[in-house]
């Protein structure tokens, strides 16, 4: 089996290690959009399409050459459209609502600057986000219009999505999500720390059922396989405030195995269905 792994930038140790033990017994090969072969996802027929390509690159590019791969007959993981309307937050919020999974109300402004001047801001406080997901992105708790205010100099001018806040007790459910495999932590939330050293791992098999549900139907209403998400326990009930379409996995329990068995499931499915 042909397997390809679409990265922006070096992988990360869990992924490394996935792809060399792929390596044992399949024909593998990391790209970003940068470095990849001549007439790869430009001219289809040039090269032969991998059988998977697992799409962990973030970039326009990266998606678009996925989609010819998916065009020329590639299992693409996580489908292309399926990212980008993840990394589309407005796009995301209208998923998760069609679908009925529990998410906070959201409002998408073309600018920060609207949030202000027209009123569109729901009542305090709201988590201001970034509407496009990206490293160094805006998510910010602003508890007041004079907080937005401060925000405006370096924002202004950024689309964004505005949450409802949902009260909670400071700690998010981290939930990394491979096929079938569910692991699950507790953290302290990113809107008050970038800590992940103490995060206490949660057995998914004593948590409630309706938590479980909430992150399961995140990934199915977005056409995800390979995900993470953060819920937020509010009331005693799950709050889902984020999907990240394939994560690190470096805070899960046994990403690498887990991964290989995802793999081996897929790449059986194909050659039975081929």
């Amino acid at each position: 089996m042909r397997i390809h792994l679409l990265a922006q930038t070096s992988p990360n140790p869990v992924l490394t290690a996935v792809m060399e033990e792929l390596g044992r017994q399949h024909e593998v090969a990391v790209y970003d959009a940068g470095t990849l072969p001549a007439g790869y996802g430009r001219e289809p027929g040039l090269q032969e399409p991998p059988d998977v390509v697992l799409l962990k690159s973030r970039t326009p590019e990266a998606r678009r050459v996925a989609r010819t791969a998916e065009r020329a007959g590639s299992l693409v993981v996580n489908p292309p459209d399926a990212t980008a309307a993840t990394l589309d937050r407005a796009v995301m919020a209208e998923a998760l609502d069609r679908a009925g999974v529990p998410a906070p109300r959201s409002w998408s402004v073309p600018a920060l600057r609207d949030l202000v001047e027209d009123g569109a801001a729901p009542a305090w406080p709201v988590v201001v986000k970034s509407r496009a997901s990206y490293k160094g992105d805006l998510v910010r708790l602003v508890h007041t219009r004079e907080e937005l205010l401060e925000l405006l100099p370096e924002w202004g001018d950024e689309p964004v999505v505005a949450q409802e806040f949902a009260v909670n007790d400071g700690f998010d459910v981290k939930m990394w999500v491979i096929g079938d495999h569910l692991s699950v932590a507790r953290r302290r939330s990113a809107l008050q720390s970038t800590d992940k050293s103490s995060d206490e791992f949660l057995d998914p098999a004593d948590l409630p059922e309706d938590w479980i549900r909430a992150g399961r139907d995140a990934g199915r209403a977005l056409d995800l396989q390979l995900y993470g998400v953060d819920v937020l326990v509010s009331d005693g009930r799950p709050v889902v405030v984020d999907v990240n379409p394939f994560p690190g996995f470096r805070g899960a329990r046994d990403p690498a195995d887990a991964l290989l068995r995802f793999l081996a499931t897929v790449g059986t499915a194909r050659a039975v269905t081929a």
